[in-house]
């Protein structure tokens, strides 16, 4: 159906999107357009500096970071308008189906207020908190598209499921690891700034030395990353038991042990730039495992 292929690009693009927006942060790009939504005062970039605006200072310029800023939000205008549309087709054909309606047009909602939250972040200098709240509405977003995307699926295909024994509290404890991820992924942009300024202080500090410079921040986000390991494999062993969640049950096994080995390589390498793009991408695709699972624990459990 139209709707879930349309919901369905909506949400791959949104986590393509979260993916350039990693690459953009490790290039340094992030402010490599100083205004929004133009760019150095064009809707098109300038090619060099003489082509700048009066105002603004060619030293400030790089042609290089100012177009990857510019597709990032290009694609950001992109990824909008195919949101727009699933809230829009979610209207048309789901009218009265709450559970597939509302967290589409939350999801058109909040692509608006994403929009504007992108200027904060910009005229902020990349202010931690609101590159950290700037993620957390991404991940919000693709959240609501998968639920709504699978609530459509649930509808589509048929009849009430035959209902599973599955164990009372499973879906409270999918809801907490859902949160501890979201608070991890919080904490990491907040490690990842911490980094930065130390890094701006001691620029010969490397590996292990640099993230014991950091302080209390990477221990606490350490030790949230071992609850959601722990709680991830509780969660597992109860869906492995039940042959319909037996491969949900590896993935919300497989995915944070990744998040582990990006994050203990990290700590060994010096922090390569790939690495911390793929280490908060795994988190995101965490968040949209975690949801699918909620999702299909609660189409077979009621």
């Amino acid at each position: 159906m139209l709707f879930r292929r349309v919901s369905l690009i909506a949400t791959v693009s949104t986590y393509f999107l979260i993916f350039i927006g990693g690459l953009v942060r490790v290039s340094g790009a992030g402010l490599g357009c100083p205004d929004w939504p133009k760019c150095f005062g064009r809707w098109i970039p300038p090619l060099s500096a003489h082509d700048l605006p009066p105002g603004f200072n060619a030293q400030t310029f790089n042609v290089t970071l100012a177009w990857i800023e510019y597709i990032n939000r290009l694609i950001g205008v992109i990824v909008g308008f195919l949101i727009l549309a699933t809230a829009i087709l979610a209207i048309l054909y789901f009218r009265k189906h709450r559970g597939i309606v509302i967290p589409a047009v939350l999801s058109a909602i909040l692509v608006a207020f994403q929009g504007w939250l992108g200027s904060v972040v910009v005229t902020s200098q990349l202010a931690p908190i609101m590159v950290s709240l700037h993620l957390i509405v991404a991940l919000i977003i693709v959240s609501l598209l998968i639920y709504s995307t699978q609530s459509s699926f649930h509808l589509q295909n048929g009849g009430l499921p035959k209902p599973l024994a599955l164990h009372k509290n499973l879906r409270t404890w999918i809801v907490i690891l859902w949160a501890i991820v979201l608070v991890q992924i919080i904490l990491g942009t907040q490690l990842r700034s911490q980094i930065e300024t130390t890094l701006s202080q001691f620029p010969l500090l490397f590996g292990i030395e640099l993230i014991q410079r950091i302080g209390l921040i990477n221990y606490v986000h350490s030790l949230f990353g071992i609850t959601v390991t722990a709680l991830a494999v509780i969660i597992a062993f109860l869906l492995l038991r039940k042959e319909h969640f037996r491969l949900m049950g590896l993935a919300i096994i497989a995915l944070p042990s990744v998040q582990v080995f990006t994050g203990s390589a990290m700590e060994l390498f010096g922090l390569p730039a790939l690495l911390q793009v793929f280490h908060l991408w795994i988190a995101s695709l965490t968040v949209g495992l975690i949801l699918i699972i909620y999702s299909e624990v609660t189409y077979y459990q009621d």
